[in-house]
């Protein structure tokens, strides 16, 4: 029997991207699944914990830009990164006399870290990334359980989405 896929506008694929982001950038959510992953309690909080918010945020912001990079039309794709500013205004990584500044910011550093990993399909290497950017100086014995379960993570939600867009064919207007 052949597979009966939902169709969706360019607009609602992109709708689709934004709603994946939103629901996996939640900030205290996101920050409980990180320390759930042994990321330490005082990188949870405070700037620390912005910070690490934010670096969570350039990895999801990636990981659906690779999971629509192989299931809609280039136009979707593009759309979708032109919403880059309003993604981060509200996931709460920047302030709108910021944004700006932050969206290069964002986009020449973390996002652009892990985006080649996840299109040349390397993401096992993105939860050392994530460790080195935001615990360089976590020790190693420390480093490799939390890459671990950080690795876990990644995988899941990576399956998520893939599995997620599977369900629609995005069409581009």
């Amino acid at each position: 029997m052949p597979e009966h896929k939902k169709i969706l506008s360019a607009a609602q694929g992109v709708e689709a991207g934004r709603i994946l982001f939103a629901l996996n950038t939640q900030e205290d959510a996101a920050l409980r699944m990180l320390a759930a992953c042994g990321i330490p309690a005082a990188c949870c909080t405070g700037d620390a914990g912005w910070r690490l918010h934010a670096e969570w945020c350039a990895f999801v912001h990636a990981a659906v830009t690779s999971s629509l990079m192989q299931h809609a039309p280039n136009t979707v794709l593009l759309a979708y990164l032109r919403q880059t500013g309003s993604l981060l205004a509200a996931a709460g990584t920047t302030t709108p006399q910021d944004l700006h500044k932050d969206i290069q910011t964002f986009v020449d550093g973390p996002f652009a870290a892990y985006m080649p990993l996840l299109a040349q399909e390397q993401p096992q290497r993105c939860p050392a990334l994530f460790c080195q950017r935001v615990l360089p100086d976590l020790p190693p014995g420390q480093a490799l359980p939390v890459q671990a379960r950080l690795a876990a993570a990644m995988a899941l939600l990576l399956g998520a989405l893939n599995d997620k867009l599977d369900q629609y064919d995005i069409r581009p207007d």
